[in-house]
């Protein structure tokens, strides 16, 4: 079609205006050929961010913000201008992403969300819907991310169960190998874990309720993280909130106690955006991590930036290009 069109009127032009005219004409079809070649040819390119941008939440223990990273490396190179912000707990950064101005993606614990996201509809003392069972717990947790404008991707294989350690001499000394066996237990019992413990049916809670356990006291310090491993390892407290996904428990002569009564459910990581900025090839982004995330990956670059304190945004960027990902 444009090569009839100057064909034309090059004629045209020669018949009027001669040759000098013919040239002027064909010099100003050329330019405006190579500018629109030119904007074609920047529209849309890969890794440039020009897709928008969007903020990577990530929470107060070394995992989050590990996860927080690989999602925010597979967005950039989604096209989009990803960045990721330290937040605190779920109570600050579950109404932010709702929210969406603040921060858009989040990497989650499938069942611990659901519990979340239940109690804060039906209140505090409300049966949680999250299960042992992976595809379960997602099943429930579909219609209340809906409610509360959140979408979800797919869960990984791999877990970060919260679990409760003791010392391996405390547990030996009293015959701890599950939770069950502190139901009888006499003596000072203080749990250390977030300041949200006491009030979480997974945590102090459910301790008591589910597995009949009488704390003497509980001391608030972080998430899983260093202050409340040391407190254990000083005597500070006899029990604390670990990950299972922790590399440090066996460094630090700690015992996990089983969990019969299975009070944590499949806390399996999956990907969560506010729904106006859940667009498909960001969550999908989001959901290539997952994917290729096994169990032994996450115990393995959570010991790099934990135990070998390597920089979380280079851990991330090494695995992801590994995977392909990036």
């Amino acid at each position: 079609m444009r090569a009839s069109s100057i064909f034309s009127t090059r004629q045209a032009a020669r018949r009027a205006l001669g040759l000098t005219a013919v040239l002027a004409l064909v010099a100003t079809l050329g330019l405006s050929a190579c500018g629109d070649d030119d904007d074609d040819g920047d529209a849309g390119t890969p890794g440039g961010g020009d897709k928008g941008k969007i903020v990577v939440g990530a929470a107060n223990f070394a995992e989050s913000t590990l996860l927080a990273q690989m999602f925010a490396q597979v967005l950039e190179k989604a096209g989009y201008d990803a960045e990721v912000k330290q937040l605190t707990t779920r109570e600050v950064y579950e109404p932010a992403l709702e929210k969406g101005s603040d921060i858009q993606a989040f990497a989650e614990y499938a069942a611990t969300l659901t519990t979340f996201l239940n109690a804060k509809d039906n209140g505090a003392n409300a049966k949680s819907p999250a299960s042992t069972d992976i595809d379960e717990t997602v099943d429930a947790l579909q219609p209340l991310a809906d409610k509360h404008d959140l979408a979800i991707g797919e869960p990984s294989e791999a877990t970060d169960q919260n679990s409760f350690a003791v010392k391996e001499d405390f547990a030996t000394e009293n015959n701890l190998t599950s939770l069950e066996d502190l139901a009888d237990f006499q003596g000072e019992l203080v749990l250390g874990g977030p300041s949200e413990c006491p009030k979480r049916d997974y945590c102090q809670k459910g301790l008591e309720s589910k597995y009949g356990i009488e704390f003497t006291g509980f001391k608030a310090y972080d998430t899983g993280g260093p202050l409340t491993k040391q407190a254990l390892k000083s005597n500070k407290i006899q029990i604390g909130l670990v990950f299972s996904s922790d590399p440090a428990i066996a460094q630090l002569g700690f015992k996990v106690l089983t969990d019969p009564k299975n009070l944590q459910a499949s806390d399996n990581i999956i990907p969560v955006m506010n729904k106006q900025a859940a667009k498909p090839d960001a969550l999908e982004a989001l959901n290539s991590v997952c994917a290729a995330l096994t169990q032994d990956d996450l115990v393995r670059l959570n010991k790099a930036v934990q135990v070998d304190h390597e920089d979380a945004e280079t851990v991330a960027k090494e695995y992801l290009q590994s995977k392909n990902l990036i």
